[in-house]
């Protein structure tokens, strides 16, 4: 069996493994996130969409979420999250990618992520856990989009 070597690792899914040399914009995703956003919410601290990631290392998937987070957002300065041990010792965002990686902000949910873009601009994430049914991970998505959209609909 021959193995085309745009194939193979990389451990960022399961697509062609692609060296960018750091910085931003990334290469187009390799993987499409399974994301939902809702309208821009100004002003508002409510969650403006869901990510469900594919594996408990979310490092893994960063760059194919900024990339698909780049239009709405701009170039991604920041992300504050509750990192998982897992996440901490696999990291996928380097220095060179121009991105400060923290643990959460005062008061930050732990199943959110705030994605900061220029002039602090932020989308905040839901982060439904990897393990979630496709069904019950759906709901929770159109959810959080909903709470965003009709904060009266709760």
């Amino acid at each position: 069996m021959t193995q085309d070597p745009q194939r193979t690792g990389g451990g960022r899914g399961s697509g062609p493994f692609q060296v960018t040399g750091g910085g931003q914009p990334f290469a187009a995703p390799t993987r499409t996130p399974r994301l939902l956003l809702g309208a821009p919410a100004e002003g508002s601290e409510c969650v403006a969409g869901a990510w469900w990631p594919r594996t408990d290392n979310l490092t893994t998937e960063m760059h194919d979420l900024i990339s698909s987070l780049t239009a709405r957002l701009g170039v991604t300065t920041r992300i504050a999250f509750d990192w998982n041990s897992l996440s901490l010792s696999q990291r996928g965002i380097d220095p060179p990618d121009g991105i400060e990686v923290t643990g959460p902000l005062p008061d930050q949910p732990p199943a959110v992520m705030y994605v900061f873009g220029p002039h602090n601009r932020c989308i905040r994430l839901l982060v439904i856990d990897p393990a979630t049914t496709a069904p019950r991970a759906e709901a929770l998505m159109r959810d959080a989009v909903r709470a965003v959209v009709d904060p009266s609909d709760s």
